[in-house]
């Protein structure tokens, strides 16, 4: 249920478009199934390929609302037993099918965010080294590498000394 604020009265929400019986389920469910297969496998090929940020954010974006409507749809389909054990057996088939190929795009989907994941931290890993190695560098004008202390190098300044990395992914 909904929650509502009363202290603020707002209009109530048209009711979603859901298909109203199994049969009208299963059909909307296979195709929606088929666009999310095709969506997981496109947002798979970005990453791998790896396409810029703002590109996968609006893939996610794409796929947010279609995940929703078909975890709602399918849970309609699943409560109506009589419904499903009515439908004709190559819907039945069909579905079958849909839910194999929408499985095996949803695997190579984690293995390739998984993949692209561990990527990006050896890189964020590699970043963080080398700023690090920088900001041990000496400090000082007159610095012991130098050939004990005679050679000059100019004080550190810039870039170098004001480096700060954020390491939340």
């Amino acid at each position: 249920m909904d929650k509502v604020d009363v202290r603020f009265p707002q209009q109530s929400k048209p009711a979603a478009n859901l298909p109203k019986n199994a049969q009208e389920r299963a059909v909307a469910l296979v195709d929606l199934m088929g666009r999310l297969t095709a969506l997981l496998e496109r947002e798979a090929a970005a990453v791998r390929a790896r396409r810029p940020a703002k590109e996968l954010a609006q893939i996610v974006k794409d796929k947010q609302p279609m995940t929703l409507v078909y975890e709602e749809v399918s849970r309609l389909l699943r409560v109506d037993r009589e419904g499903l054990i009515g439908l004709a057996p190559e819907l039945k088939t069909a579905l079958k099918d849909a839910t194999a190929r929408l499985y095996a795009a949803t695997a190579d989907n984690a293995e390739a965010l998984r993949i692209g994941g561990e990527a990006q931290k050896v890189m964020v890993d590699t970043v963080i080294t080398v700023i690090t190695r920088q900001q041990k560098a000496p400090a000082t004008a007159y610095a012991p590498h130098m050939g004990g202390g005679r050679g000059y190098s100019p004080p550190p300044s810039g870039p170098r000394t004001s480096a700060a990395l954020n390491t939340r992914l």
